[in-house]
């Protein structure tokens, strides 16, 4: 009998000690969630290599800061882009060149790199140059596709551009939205 009282009375201490030390343990935590969503990739429909070929004349970039003539334009394109995707950065980067910040390091024939001119890239439609330092060029997808034009032209930084073949490499890097 006289462990049937025990019970009742050791709990009637140890549940009130419990809830209180444990009422006095909480602590409020808050957890913020995040979640980013990303614009799916888009396929490329264009070659790898783009070329913007031009031909001018010695003449043409043999004072300093001369332009030659616009190339025609290349276009970029781009498909089978995701319904979500609303639009589409494409950002231009390649070899920086002195004396020239609008302009793209350009290498001879024989893949030497040149200091007296540079080549130019810009946006077909307006002419604005995409460098380095500015290079994004955004565009509203439409039937789920979307095109970069875009056009080149040599920059003579010092005067007296050799007649030569020049080459640059640009990257461009995708951005979907």
């Amino acid at each position: 009998m006289i462990n049937k009282n025990i019970y009742p009375l050791a709990l009637a201490f140890i549940f009130p000690a419990v809830l209180s030390s444990s009422a006095g343990a909480a602590d409020n935590t808050v957890i913020n969630i995040t979640a980013t969503v990303s614009a799916a990739a888009c396929t490329t429909s264009a070659p790898a290599s783009i070329p913007l070929n031009f031909a001018l004349n010695a003449n043409d970039v043999a004072a300093s800061n001369a332009n030659s003539a616009w190339s025609g334009d290349a276009t970029i394109s781009l498909s089978g882009c995701p319904s979500t995707t609303k639009s589409i950065d494409a950002v231009f980067s390649g070899p920086a060149i002195s004396g020239d910040t609008s302009g793209y390091q350009m290498k001879n024939s024989a893949g030497t790199a040149v200091t007296t001119g540079s080549i130019q890239l810009a946006k077909s439609a307006d002419s604005t140059l995409l460098t380095n330092a500015s290079g994004t060029y955004n565009v509203a997808t439409a039937s789920n596709a979307a095109s970069f034009k875009v056009k080149a032209r040599m920059h003579s930084i010092t005067g007296a551009v050799m007649p030569d073949t020049y080459t640059t490499a640009i990257d461009v890097t995708f951005n979907y939205h």
